[in-house]
């Protein structure tokens, strides 16, 4: 997670990304709560997350994207998982150290104030067990077959055979099996997912901050989908009013003129009395644009949060 300002928090976006024939949604979420994609995933995380917003990964097209054209997603590699962080660089595999692999894990989100993070996916109990008891972990297991890992002074793991959770320390504690009320139950985020798509392959959704609302703001998200090879960035923002959306939308125009980074993209405003404004643009080797470069850079995030 990058701190922009006292006011401004950028998604914990580290690593994320099919080009395939076909577009990169996801499959259902085994370990999430009904639907399909970033709802699904979505269905997995606490309500009580909504206010400081959540990144996401369909590591399954994470892992195609970067396979297919490296160049273009080389700031992706990570797809998401934190314990993936640094392996390449170690010389110890992900599955000898934590007991699975990326090519288990299907979907990724992480609460923006990055204090832990759900995997979902198909995961060898056994092996985790094995391979984290050498880190020092003690395992127990659980009425329902999970297992539960800890260590003192190190993160707590969860894991079953569709899901892992790994818990910092923090104020949110992201549970095993999905939760009763969820941010996939909230209407803003509902909104914004609608907007963005549930097939899209990588999502950051900065949060339900009272800072933002004062710039007009309930909910904003960019999302990343591909379609053969081309791929988009969509950004997203549920404005308050529609007075508010003609304030964001004139912000992104800025972004759009012939010259800008953005040059020739197109700024949409929705329907109803709390439109969601909408840009899209294609992803190139461009600075700037390579996708996620938004979540790293804050430009357009900045530009419509920030006074």
């Amino acid at each position: 997670m990058g701190m922009v300002t006292k006011r401004f928090v950028a998604p914990a976006l580290a690593g994320v990304l099919s080009v395939g024939v076909v577009s990169c949604g996801a499959k259902d979420d085994k370990g999430g709560g009904g639907g399909k994609g970033l709802t699904a995933a979505l269905s997995g995380v606490p309500a009580k997350v909504a206010e400081q917003g959540v990144t996401y990964w369909n590591v399954t097209a994470a892992r195609r994207l970067t396979a297919a054209d490296r160049s273009l997603y080389r700031g992706l590699d990570g797809y998401g998982i934190i314990e993936l962080t640094g392996q390449p660089y170690s010389g110890k595999p992900l599955k000898s150290t934590y007991g699975f692999d990326a090519k288990n894990v299907e979907t990724a989100v992480m609460p923006n104030n990055g204090d832990g993070q759900r995997l979902t996916g198909t995961f060898d109990v056994d092996a985790v067990r094995d391979a984290m008891k050498k880190r020092g972990y003690k395992a127990t297991d659980d009425d329902s077959g999970a297992l539960r890992l800890r260590k003192r002074g190190q993160a707590d793991v969860d894991v079953s055979g569709s899901a892992r959770v790994t818990r910092f320390t923090g104020t949110v504690t992201l549970p095993l099996d999905p939760p009763g009320r969820t941010v996939a139950d909230d209407a803003a985020y509902k909104e914004v997912v609608a907007c963005l798509g549930d097939d899209v392959y990588e999502a950051g959704l900065y949060g339900k901050r009272p800072g933002y609302r004062k710039q007009g703001v309930t909910l904003l998200g960019i999302g990343a989908r591909a379609q053969g090879s081309a791929s988009t960035e969509k950004l997203c923002a549920l404005a308050t009013s529609q007075e508010s959306a003609e304030k964001i939308a004139g912000k992104l125009r800025t972004k759009t003129a012939p010259g800008e980074r953005f040059a020739g993209s197109k700024v949409t405003i929705g329907d109803g009395d709390t439109p969601v404004v909408s840009m899209t643009w294609k992803n190139s080797k461009k600075s700037g644009l390579r996708p996620g470069d938004q979540h790293r850079t804050t430009e357009l995030p900045r530009l419509v949060l920030s006074p």
